[in-house]
């Protein structure tokens, strides 16, 4: 059995130094942005049953 273990001792790293207003930046370049199609019903077959049910009130 060895006794004389050499041992290496920890590397220390350091951390990048991060510019705040940078780093919002780039979130805000990366950041998905959904695409929201606003409308006054829930869905264009709706909107097409109520033109329909106008059109037959008329005739």
């Amino acid at each position: 059995m060895t006794t004389n273990l050499v041992r290496e001792s920890a590397k220390i790293y350091e951390f990048p130094v991060r510019d705040a207003a940078r780093l919002q930046a780039m979130r805000d370049r990366q950041a998905v942005r959904p695409v929201i199609y606003e409308s006054g019903s829930a869905s264009w077959y709706h909107e097409e049953a109520i033109r329909e049910a106008e059109q037959a009130r008329k005739q």
